[in-house]
């Protein structure tokens, strides 16, 4: 595995960039995708030794968190997909202390009937609500 490589030290950067064989094209298309499309806003490019790049903004660029202003924030839980493409994933059900029937209720409950008409389901791990998304891109709860 290879070392990493600072990549945009704006000073440096078309010697670094030659090192490395990584085009500017390449990098800007990266900061692009990361949310930064002026060059001028990154502090450092890092080029990792695994071939992925860490981009570094400005501090003054930096997204505020509700951690910065002293918030509390409640956890919403995580989604567990409990249907995938018509399919139960019973194992999911396992982690969340659910079982097939239990989904078949719920989901009766909110007016499904069939499963495999059913495009994605997930189930809150805190509360267990149910979120439903069938393949009928008008029906969504």
């Amino acid at each position: 595995m290879g070392t990493q490589l600072f990549l945009l030290n704006i000073a440096k950067l078309y010697i670094n960039l030659r090192k490395s064989r990584y085009s500017l094209a390449e990098l800007l298309s990266n900061l692009r995708t990361a949310g930064y499309p002026d060059i001028q806003d990154i502090e450092y490019a890092i080029l990792e030794a695994n071939g992925e790049i860490s981009i570094l903004p400005k501090k003054e660029l930096i997204p505020i968190t509700p951690k910065d202003l002293h918030m509390k924030v409640k956890y919403n839980g995580l989604p567990i997909a409990v249907v995938i493409e018509g399919k139960v994933q019973k194992h999911n059900l396992k982690l969340i202390n659910k079982n097939e029937e239990w989904l078949k209720q719920e989901l009766k409950a909110k007016g499904y009937h069939q499963i495999k008409e059913i495009f994605y389901a997930s189930v809150r791990d805190t509360n267990h609500s149910l979120t439903v998304n069938t393949k009928d891109v008008n029906d969504q709860s």
